[in-house]
Order: C-alpha cells, then sequence, then structure tokens
C-alpha cells in the first residue's frame, strides 16, 4: 500500500484550488482512492480501478497545473 499527496502549483479549472487539494491511498491491487482535502470546499472521496486510471482524468488531462505528488513513507501519528 501506498499513501500519497497531490500538490498542484495552479489551478486552470478555478475549482480544486492550489496547494496541497488531495490525499491518497494506492492499495496492492492497485485500487487507488482519493479524498479532495480543498480548503472551503466539501470533502469528496472517489474510487478508481487503478493509479493511471486517476492519473489521467485528474493529471494527465491538465497539464498546465504542474502537479506533484508527495509519496509518504510512513504514517503520521496522532500523538
Amino acid at each position: 500500500m501506498k499513501i500519497f499527496e497531490m500538490i498542484r502549483e495552479a489551478d486552470e479549472s478555478g475549482v480544486s484550488g492550489i496547494g496541497k487539494v488531495l490525499e491518497g491511498t494506492v492499495f496492492t491491487d492497485g485500487t487507488t482512492v482519493i479524498r479532495w482535502t480543498v480548503e472551503g470546499k466539501p470533502n469528496s472521496t472517489a474510487i478508481y480501478p487503478s493509479f493511471e486510471d486517476f492519473e489521467l482524468i485528474h493529471v494527465t488531462s491538465h497539464p498546465t497545473n504542474k502537479t506533484k505528488f508527495n509519496w509518504i513513507e510512513h504514517l503520521p501519528t496522532n500523538k
């Protein structure tokens, strides 16, 4: 299982904002679950069959957003 955050430098649609805009998990079978975390907007969760499917919709189709991923090796603790 891999955990990631998605960071955008720009927002060509004007909807999802800039900075850290979502958190995600890629399960061992490739299923990818994301949760939008845009301040001031309702958080929403989506499930994709693969990371590539998610990436095609939210990254590749918006090249001017300069999207980056922060892959997290260890989960933060709430201590």
